[in-house]
């Protein structure tokens, strides 16, 4: 038992909250007292969690979880006592919040960076992260499903192939270049505002022969239709390459989250393709990613791989459209593509990596439970090793081929998806171009001005300056 955590307020504050929602779930009878076991039970879990097993990372999240059920549930209740509504409301709120705060004891910011301060804003951004890390986690989490054997075979045979290839020591020759966009069909649509283009083509991607995994994922047939959304400015011949970032690839979510509506009045013409197994890519419908890190290795290879495919068929196309000056925007998973597609296309004008990941066997056993990973380390599957596997689609294995002027990397000093170093990382391996680190979460970039003046200076440096 930690008695130092037992005596920290927000502890108390969690189990209060836990305790509202059982009392006042016991005066609504056996309906209320169902309603009240998800979020009670889930802030009880996170308060006796964080005194008896403090340092484990999901304990918080469930803590952030449970307040964020209560709080859907109290809008509910609105309709029924307004007053208990309220009343727990505000207790999921500050219970949600005291959780941020538990969940923010393990940060760590890269050397020399200020620490920043733990304040309501920020509470709220880690909050926000937690929320839906705790939903991913709960759809597609890291080992959700008990495939830790086959994946620890297939992890020994990924590695031996790929040391049989040479694509270990030479990971750029492990790229085919692939064949210019075939048939495509487009159709017209408005999202997010903005009248789009839905261009629809056989991505043709297929594992390189002997490949592990490479049956499984050629069964994967809606992952073969690549989709690209276009808006047009008409303003300019300069395009912007804007990637998605995980459980992304739906174009209202994507036009958003890219900004788009503000970088097509720059003038700038944008294209948004889908990554591999998102959106209308899913497996079998299920959530989007799902499947892409999910710590199956020869998966995540090969979403990767596909992943470069599928854009280096984009820039080929808009050259051949006329395109004169184009740049790569990416988005976490996004930034990750626009580091590792820097690292192989020549004729790329601007790539800026936004809270990147830089190295997957890390942040895939981080994203991971304890038992997870023990399951794992006994099948053979460690970080190492599987930063090993993925060595051919890692942008830290590659030097970047634009100018170091070109380059540009925003990071999050409290990011709950990214840890910071890896950020850091990227940027170190990039020779250390222009940055921005901004005092927030993940999911919070939007809430900063200054990545947004940051981004504008980048684009009027490279693919909007005057000719």
């Amino acid at each position: 038992m930690d008695y130092e955590m037992a005596r920290r307020p927000e502890v108390w504050l969690i189990t209060l909250a836990g305790i509202g929602w059982f009392a006042c779930g016991a005066d609504g009878g056996l309906a209320g007292i169902l309603a009240a076991t998800v979020p009670g039970a889930l802030l009880l879990a996170c308060a006796v969690g964080m005194v008896f097993f403090p340092g484990d990372r999901l304990i918080p999240r469930t803590g952030v979880t449970g307040a964020f059920v209560g709080l859907v549930f109290a809008v509910l209740l609105l309709l029924f006592a307004p007053l208990t509504a309220v009343f727990l409301g505000a207790l999921s709120v500050g219970a949600g919040l005291a959780a941020a705060r538990l969940a923010a004891d393990d940060l760590v910011v890269p050397e020399g960076l200020p620490v920043p301060e733990l304040d309501l804003a920020l509470s709220a951004e880690i909050a926000l992260d937690e929320t839906v890390l705790g939903s991913l986690t709960t759809i597609m989490g890291v080992y959700s499903e008990p495939v830790q054997a086959r994946v620890g075979e297939e992890l020994e045979a990924t590695l031996d192939w790929l040391r049989a290839g040479g694509w270990l020591e030479n990971p750029a020759a492990f790229h085919e270049a692939p064949p210019p966009i075939g048939p495509s069909a487009i159709a017209e649509r408005r999202s997010a505002g903005l009248d789009c283009e839905i261009m629809r083509f056989e991505s043709e991607f297929a594992p390189r022969q002997g490949a592990p995994g490479r049956d499984r994922w050629l069964g994967y047939r809606a992952n073969r239709t690549e989709e690209v959304r276009i808006v047009r400015s008409g303003r300019t011949r300069d395009w912007l390459i804007c990637v998605h970032g995980l459980a992304m690839g739906r174009d209202w979510l994507d036009l958003r989250a890219m900004n788009a509506g503000w970088l097509h009045q720059t003038g700038l013409n944008l294209a948004l393709p889908v990554l591999p197994l998102h959106g209308p890519r899913s497996i079998h419908g299920v959530a989007s990613g799902a499947g892409f890190i999910s710590g199956d290795v020869s998966n995540t290879l090969h979403a990767l791989t596909q992943t470069v495919w599928d854009v280096r068929r984009l820039v080929a196309w808009l050259r051949d459209e006329g395109a004169e000056r184009i740049g790569l925007m990416g988005l976490s998973l996004g930034g990750y593509t626009t580091a590792l597609i820097a690292s192989l296309e020549d004729d790329i004008d601007c790539a800026i990596a936004g809270i990147p990941a830089a190295e997957f066997g890390e942040l895939t056993c981080y994203h991971a439970s304890g038992r997870a990973l023990a399951l794992a380390t006994a099948e053979g599957i460690t970080p190492d090793r599987i930063s090993l596997a993925l060595t051919p689609v890692s942008p830290l294995a590659l030097p970047p081929r634009i100018a170091r002027e070109r380059r540009f990397i925003f990071g999050a000093l409290a990011d709950r998806f990214v840890p910071p170093g890896q950020v850091d990382a990227l940027w170190r391996h990039w020779e250390q171009p222009e940055i921005e680190w901004y005092p927030g979460g993940h999911l919070g970039f939007r809430f900063h001005r200054s990545v947004t003046t940051f981004v504008d200076r980048a684009l009027r440096a490279t693919i909007l300056q005057p000719r």
